[in-house]
């Protein structure tokens, strides 16, 4: 695992996810508003689960993942994954870049439906304003 001690962060398998995402309908709302570099949220199908989705590019005032971490987004997102990271209880979604819009926040939903077996249709998300 590549950790970053300051952020907490840590690479996760979405292997490692409970076992209900992927296995039916799910709604990823948010709890904040778009345009920052972190939008936090969660997924909810079955039961609960803390994700967020982080822009990993940010470098001020100070970087918000190693280098070796950004590193590693932005070889998923080239190849149409998204990189599933885990702080404590909860699970991160890092994206290259340095704001979420609309459009970013749907298309990483999208990969993650990918990441974990299920097709995008099962995933509603529900943006706050």
């Amino acid at each position: 695992m590549t950790s970053v001690p300051e952020s907490g962060l840590e690479t996760a398998d979405p292997f490692n996810l409970p076992d209900w995402i992927g296995t039916g309908d799910s709604t990823w709302t948010t709890s904040d508003s778009v345009g920052d570099a972190r939008v936090d949220g969660v997924l909810v199908g079955t039961e609960k689960l803390e994700l967020s989705v982080l822009a990993a590019d940010v470098a001020y005032p100070a970087a918000l993942v190693s280098e070796r971490l950004r590193h590693d987004v932005h070889q998923a997102w080239v190849h149409g994954e998204v990189l599933l990271l885990s702080q404590g209880e909860g699970f991160v979604l890092a994206v290259p870049g340095t704001s979420l819009d609309v459009d970013t926040l749907y298309e990483v939903i999208r990969r993650f439906a990918r990441a974990v077996g299920a097709a995008p249709a099962c995933f509603t998300v529900a943006l706050q304003l």
